[in-house]
């Protein structure tokens, strides 16, 4: 039985109910419910504190063993490049998790590595080293340690400049950013979808308050404005406005200004105009504003246009004060006091308030300080074990991510140990925080031999998850634990949205950015795992209603979100879950559909949803064929994939479901709309019979359709997963249906060993060494695993994900890796190899294939209740047909295998049931709503 917060006991039926504290999560895209210590880093496999979400710097700590051979090979633990390191456990919450560092591989010798929560700001390390050689193996233990600064932005290494306002008493500071309402004159399609989550206008830019400016080319229009409501206690008696802005050298620009006491009639006294000038760095302009009144006052600024400004904010000052206001820079301190103790370091950072301190249960050799640039050199071959001296070593100064200065680590390294052929030894070791005389405390306290040491490990590492499966998925146990490591602990801090720092889920920790498509299967993936971290990252994408970005967007603009949320709904049934999110996906929705703000997606007469203008890639699928053509052709503007429409259309009926649920019926009337008008375009304009496959659509200059984009050799060019994608939006005819289902299921087409591929092999524009363009990836082969179970062919269903799981069991247990996709020859995996995110679909198909209490759905049936009881052999469920569903349906529900089952229908009208599995029942439904009974008849079915 699926275990949730607020389990409680109905009769022989144990129905889950969920509490989440969306008052908290209305507040932040943070993750709030993880540890503030945890697998941050995003250089080195180990532990990071944060001292304050809000600052954006963190406590990186990586321990790691290197063998003393010098002529052995030797890597840096890194997170971005293969280095032998596994994510191998992980509790949801941070609270445990281990790593195995495979020092000679595969198993010969290897270090289980863990972090074992002792209290809030202690954590117990504990390092296992396992010798399956002959020969003894020398290794020295060894430490980089690192305060992290906030990066510039996502693609940068180098930690942003700050400054800070000095103020006189009684002056004011307003951010440029801390607007009431801001516009460019020309409109942009991202005015209301604003990349990575910033404001309208917003750049990151060093050297300014609070890291970011009014820019992106503000002012440059006539009419650029922005406008700023301001509240006073006191009074002004003379007053003086003065911007802080920075501007190329030579140019210059004009604001009229104006004060007034209404926001909305803004027709007040104007006040001088403000002309900036360009120079180098930040400069300052002052403009007298005369007397002002406690209250409320609004000021507006609007561009006379001509040049850009970038502004990062003003001050309000009374005038014989204005020469007090300063700008000072506020340098990071990377380099800390170190206090070196018995077999144990401290670290006394002036950029945190607390100290940080590490033991190690072995005799060390010493320590000192390296730059990024001076890592290999210093840890690689060049290193003797006899070459630890206490002394300084820098590498070049030049600047950016190697040589910056603030890429300083401590390296600390033990005398050498030896562990002997066959056996294991085991060390333990702390990390902790506070005052300085706590660490120095907690440091002398620690025993590494206190036999107490071990239970604690045992008893945190309970806390990991774990499976629970039927027989049949005993051979895909280590698999899914490694799936579950890496989705739990790819984890990074600090990213930038919304005007503060957060945690963050990523697909990899070698992208260290938002990925708005990623993050959905992420959820999905979580969900499998703990329903808190799956709520925490949907919300993360979400804005309320009326926010100026319409969901937090970067990269691909698949709405997995809104599909993650049907199936948060399938699995808990919490109206306070649909309440909260609805209104949240409903904006993002109509973003996507072209119904909202600065919405472009809806340009063409025939209504075809493209999204070319907010990412160059429609589905993710970086060098699929067309979409390839199209940018090379610079054909943006005239072509429309399929997905975009078809996502459209699903995630419209799925919306409608839940507005049907809370009782919003006057919501219907658009989402009937985009169903009717999108379904009627794709049937007109996009189906090709001769291939088999819907098509991209062309437009001509006035948006009316031409045809569809062929290739050089007359064949459709969407031959693909692309074109198979009304499947999904369920609008095609029957023979439509037989036509995408041969294709998809084809050994001549779509159909490989592994999978799914995303272009069909007998495509003229097939490649068997593409990244996305002939090999398999298991994400969009989600929706068609759904998908089947509507279309009645749980066989289809279940082919797909077994053939996953097969293929995922294979790679995981030959490599421990977690690869991102798969090349239908040896070695099957390729890509990045502790990769989550799209890879999830391997956790959805274990858990609806060999999981006891998982009861699985296709799209179009809602889910009204759902409750397994306690030993998981008898279930109820209603369920109601999503509008326009009128045909037969398959379910699966994976059951306890050991005893046979009846299924019932409404009335008690018997259903005929296929076992696939050890408990795993598929079951044909008729269409309408009823309720399905399943229960215990009898011992284990014979297979």
């Amino acid at each position: 039985m699926l275990s949730l917060p607020g389990s409680a006991s109905h009769g022989i039926f144990e129905k889950s109910g969920p509490r989440f504290n969306f008052k908290k999560l209305a507040q932040t895209h943070d993750l709030p419910s993880l540890s503030n210590w945890g697998p941050y880093s995003k250089k080195h496999f180990g532990i990071s504190h944060i001292p304050d979400v809000q600052r954006g710097l963190s406590f990186d700590f990586s321990i790691f063993p290197l063998l003393t051979d010098p002529s052995a090979k030797k890597q840096l633990p890194s997170v971005t490049e293969a280095s032998g390191v596994h994510p191998w456990e992980a509790a949801p919450d941070m609270s445990y998790y281990s790593m195995r560092f495979e020092t000679i591989w595969k198993d010969q010798f290897y270090t289980d590595i863990s972090f074992s929560q002792l209290s809030t700001n202690n954590r117990l390390m504990r390092l296992e080293c396992v010798n399956q050689t002959r020969a003894p193996q020398q290794i020295t233990l060894n430490n980089l340690s690192q305060l992290v600064f906030p990066p510039l932005h996502e693609s940068s290494a180098e930690p942003i400049r700050l400054c800070d306002v000095q103020l006189p008493d009684g002056a004011v500071w307003v951010h440029a950013l801390d607007y009431a309402d801001q516009g460019f004159a020309i409109s942009r399609p991202t005015d209301t979808l604003v990349w990575d989550g910033l404001l309208r206008g917003e750049e990151r830019r060093h050297d300014c308050v609070g890291g970011s400016v009014l820019a992106q080319k503000f002012g440059m229009d006539f009419g650029d404005r922005v406008i700023y409501r301001l509240f006073f206690k006191k009074s002004f008696s003379n007053a003086t406005l003065i911007w802080r802005f920075q501007m190329e050298k030579g140019e210059n620009i004009t604001f009229n200004c104006v004060k007034c006491r209404t926001w909305v009639d803004c027709a007040g006294d104007e006040i001088p105009d403000i002309t900036f000038r360009g120079g180098e760095g930040f400069s300052t302009v002052a403009v007298p504003l005369g007397k002002l009144d406690a209250g409320e006052l609004d000021l507006r600024f609007v561009s006379r246009g001509g040049g850009a400004v970038a502004l990062n904010g003003f001050v309000l000052v009374e005038s014989e004060q204005a020469n007090d206001v300063r700008f000072v820079e506020r340098p990071w301190h990377p380099i800390p006091k170190i206090e070196a103790l018995s077999k144990a370091l401290m670290l006394k950072y002036d950029d945190v308030p607390d100290a940080y301190g590490f033991a190690i249960g072995v005799p060390m050799a010493g320590h000192r300080e390296l730059r990024w640039d001076g890592l290999d050199a210093a840890l690689g071959t060049e290193m003797a074990p006899d070459s630890f001296t206490w002394v300084r070593i820098f590498g070049d100064s030049r600047r950016g991510h190697a040589g910056d200065p603030d890429s300083l680590f401590i390296h600390a390294a033990s005398q050498p140990l030896t562990v002997p052929p066959h056996s294991t030894q085991i060390i333990y070791g702390l990390i902790c925080s506070g005052s300085e005389d706590e660490v120095r405390r907690n440091l002398a306290r620690f025993d590494p031999q206190a036999s107490s040491h071990e239970k604690i490990y045992r008893a945190a590492r309970k806390s990991a998850f774990k499976n629970t499966t039927t027989p049949a998925g005993n051979d895909c146990k280590l698999g899914q634990q490694l799936m579950a490591a890496v989705t739990l602990s790819n984890l990074v801090y600090p990213l930038y949205t919304q005007r503060n720092y957060i945690r963050h889920y990523s697909p990899g920790r070698i992208w260290d950015c938002l990925y708005t498509w990623d993050a959905g299967f992420i959820g999905l993936g979580l969900l499998e795992l703990d329903l808190q971290n799956a709520v925490e990252i949907l919300n993360a994408y979400l804005t309320p209603t009326g926010a100026q970005s319409a969901f937090i967007h970067h990269g691909s603009p698949v709405p997995v979100q809104i599909y993650l949320f049907w199936e948060l709904w399938n699995r808990t049934q919490s109206r306070e879950l649909l309440a909260y999110f609805y209104p949240r996906l409903r904006q993002y929705h109509a973003f996507l559909a072209g119904r909202l703000g600065s919405s472009t997606t809806r340009r063409h007469r025939d209504n075809l949803i493209c999204t070319w203008d907010y990412f160059y890639n429609s589905g993710g699928w970086d060098d699929y064929a067309p979409q390839k053509y199209v940018h090379a052709n610079n054909l943006e503007a005239s072509a429309t994939p399929v997905i975009n429409s078809a996502h459209t259309i699903r995630c419209a009926k799925i919306l409608r479901a839940a507005a049907a649920a809370l009782g919003r019926t006057a919501d219907f009337s658009e989402y009937d709309d985009d169903i009717a008008t999108l379904s009627a375009s794709l049937q007109k304009y996009s189906w090709d019979e001769a291939s088999g496959y819907f098509g991209y659509v062309m437009h001509d200059n006035r948006g009316e359709p031409t045809g569809i984009l062929r290739h050089e050799s007359g064949a459709n060019f969407d031959m693909g997963m692309d074109g198979a994608y009304p499947l999904v939006a369920g609008i095609c005819s029957a023979a439509q249906e037989r036509q995408i289902l041969d294709r998809l299921f084809s050994p001549q087409h779509l159909w490989m060993d592994i999978g799914i591929t995303t272009v069909d092999q007998s495509a003229p524009y097939y490649s068997s060494t593409g990244y996305w363009n002939g090999s398999v990836w298991l994400a969009h082969q989600w929706f068609f695993w759904k998908t089947m179970l509507d279309l009645g062919r749980g066989d289809l269903a279940v082919r797909i994900a077994q053939t996953g799981l097969d293929l995922w069991k294979k790679v995981t247990n030959s490599t421990y890796n977690c690869m991102e996709h798969f090349e239908p020859r040896e070695p099957f995996g390729a890509g990045w190899g502790q990769f989550s995110s799209l890879s999830s679909p391997a956790l959805s198909w274990f858990a609806a294939l060999c999981t006891p209490g998982r009861f699985t759905t296709g799209f179009e049936v809602w889910i009204e209740s759902c409750e397994f009881s306690r030993n998981n052999r008898r279930l109820r469920v209603k369920l109601k047909p999503v509008h326009g569903a009128a045909r037969d349906f398959n379910v699966l529900a994976c059951m306890n295998p050991d005893s046979r089952y009846r299924v019932l229908w409404n009335d008690g009208y018997p259903r005929k049931a296929c076992y696939v599995n050890d408990g795993l029942l598929q079951i044909t439904l008729p269409a309408g709503p009823g309720e399905l009974r399943i229960e215990k008849i009898g011992g284990p079915y014979p297979l």
